[in-house]
């Protein structure tokens, strides 16, 4: 049954199910929820107990279902009456849970929360970070820019003084010739 609910349970988690529980991604399924056979017995859930609640799980969720099927296999409304007694059932798990459901989704609605905000802040971080890389890197390419340009600078002065000496060159050579 223990495999069984955390085979299904690890199924759900593709099939968008609003109260599925994700993470942590490296544990089980079952000790995601809390109801691995070791929580429950470090709770003080007998073993025999923590059998049942895993039997009641398989029995109560695909029992139910069949139940369903069956009830509606030669009916022509099906998908009404299916839809009215899935609302009911709902609405009975959560007169039986009163407030404790209520606990559980909004403990999960706050760690969400938590997640979401601190996904976000990392993302902020990280963009705060790409912004001054890409002020230090600007700011590199126009110091860079200009290095290039007083290098043009030399290299054109550099450039007209050597062609002056060697015109002054070849003004001397000449002008020794001719003296010679």
């Amino acid at each position: 049954m223990e495999t069984w609910l955390n085979e299904t349970l690890g199924d759900a988690e593709h099939l968008n199910i609003p109260g599925v529980i994700l993470k942590p991604e490296h544990k089980n399924p079952v000790s995601r929820y809390g109801i691995d056979r070791l929580t429950l017995t470090n709770a003080g859930i007998p073993n025999a107990d923590v059998d049942r609640v895993f039997r009641c799980l398989f029995v109560y969720s695909i029992g139910f279902y069949e139940l369903i099927k069956k009830l509606v296999a030669h009916c022509n409304k099906k998908f009404t009456i299916i839809t009215s007694i899935w609302k009911v059932y709902c609405v009975l798990l959560e007169y039986c849970c009163q407030t404790d459901y209520r606990m559980l989704i909004q403990e999960i609605a706050n760690k969400h929360d938590e997640e979401m905000d601190m996904m976000e802040a990392e993302f902020e971080a990280k963009c705060q970070e790409f912004l001054n890389n890409e002020k230090i890197l600007k700011q590199n390419m126009e110091v860079l820019q200009k290095y290039s340009e007083e290098l043009e600078r030399e290299r054109t002065n550099e450039r007209t003084l050597r062609l002056k000496l060697e015109e002054e060159y070849m003004q001397n050579s000449k002008n020794h010739e001719e003296e010679v």
